[in-house]
């Protein structure tokens, strides 16, 4: 579980903002994209032995999401006319995750808005900027990444075709194993060291799911943004429907 991680909700959905408003510029955060399936690990995830029936719906619903994924960042990579077309390869993301990973937990500590101003969503900011306000006038906070014990592993890819011309969003969400402190400092006063509040600083091992955002707008590719964390889809939310979860092109516009 994340140590300062804010957990973002969805937000009204685009067509709901475009009859409200025809005319207004399309916010950055949109919410999580429909369809977001990300499997569940440990003893959440149905027994292929003792519930093979369960795992195999599970199984067969995610190779169903992989395969509208697909298609989707196929009709993404055309949507601009423009040359190069975008590249839809994951494996150079992987750094650029690492890094956004570590600017933001850096940022947030730090007490930085300026930093998360560029890196972040308009919900996640506004997230951090409430919370970095609350802080006690005299705590600062030290996180400290102490080593990825994997890299990142990406586990969702969606694609959002926004009603303007050549205009898309793209999530990704991405495993990351980290071990990482956060400690709190008070100030001890005019010359005097800060002092560590007792039970913070510990390593631990965290394991979250950061999902990563990129806009296209009007056939221009703008950079990866951080929108937030979520969490691993709750297998009866799947498996409880008699209708299977499915997401078009357009899905996410209705």
């Amino acid at each position: 579980m994340a140590l300062i991680a804010p957990r973002e909700r969805p937000q009204r959905s685009m067509q709901v903002m475009m009859k409200q408003d025809p005319g207004a510029n399309l916010p950055m955060d949109l919410g999580l994209l429909e369809g977001t399936f990300i499997m569940p690990t440990g003893r959440r995830k149905p027994s292929i032995f003792s519930e093979p029936r369960r795992r195999w719906q599970l199984e067969l619903h995610r190779a169903r999401q992989r395969f509208i994924e697909l298609r989707m960042g196929w009709s993404y990579k055309y949507l601009s006319k423009r040359k190069p077309r975008p590249k839809m390869g994951l494996r150079p993301v992987g750094p650029t995750a690492q890094a956004l990973y570590t600017q933001m937990y850096t940022a947030f500590a730090d007490g930085d808005i300026t930093t998360l101003s560029n890196i972040c969503t308009e919900g996640l900011l506004a997230s951090f900027k409430s919370r970095i306000a609350s802080r006690p006038w005299n705590e600062r906070l030290r996180w400290t990444l102490h080593k990825f014990i994997r890299g990142p592993k990406f586990v969702s890819h969606r694609i959002a075709i926004l009603p303007y011309k050549g205009s898309a969003i793209r999530q990704l969400v991405v495993r990351m194993r980290t071990r990482q402190s956060l400690a709190r400092m008070v100030s001890g006063g005019p010359g005097r060291p800060d002092a560590l509040v007792q039970g913070t600083g510990e390593e631990k091992e965290v394991s979250e799911y950061l999902v990563l955002q990129r806009r296209m707008w009007k056939e221009i590719e703008e950079p990866w943004m951080v929108w937030g964390t979520t969490e691993e889809t709750d297998p009866d939310t799947v498996l409880s429907s008699s209708i299977p979860a499915r997401v078009t092109e357009k899905s996410s516009l209705e």
